[in-house]
């Protein structure tokens, strides 16, 4: 399945929230509502700002999102990252070091600061 940027950058988010739960989540209100995720990150928001850790809602989230993730290797992310560098790269992944890391995680690519 042929993917958009932005198609590569929501699977890579997706793959994060599934493996670090909802404190993944970008701070994107349209991303939350089109995966279904705004009232569980807004819960988790709450719930972390009185102290207390919830992973039941981490849980719920993955079952949320699982039929969301497709295989892909970011052909077009690697093409951001090799032509223009991880600043450029940073740019596409909403700033978040996280996003960055997985992209390299998942594409064995190795950080070329």
């Amino acid at each position: 399945m042929d993917m958009t940027i932005q198609e590569e950058i929501e699977q890579l988010v997706l793959r994060c929230v599934a493996a670090d739960g909802l404190k993944a989540c970008p701070k994107d209100i349209s991303f939350l509502e089109k995966y279904r995720l705004k009232n569980l990150y807004f819960l988790s928001v709450r719930y972390r700002m009185e102290g207390t850790d919830c992973p039941e809602l981490d849980r719920r989230a993955e079952g949320l999102i699982r039929w969301n993730i497709y295989s892909t290797d970011f052909p077009l992310l690697r093409r951001v990252y090799a032509r223009e560098g991880k600043e450029a790269l940073m740019r596409c992944l909403y700033l978040e070091e996280g996003y960055f890391r997985r992209f390299l995680e998942q594409t064995g690519l190795e950080d070329r600061i």
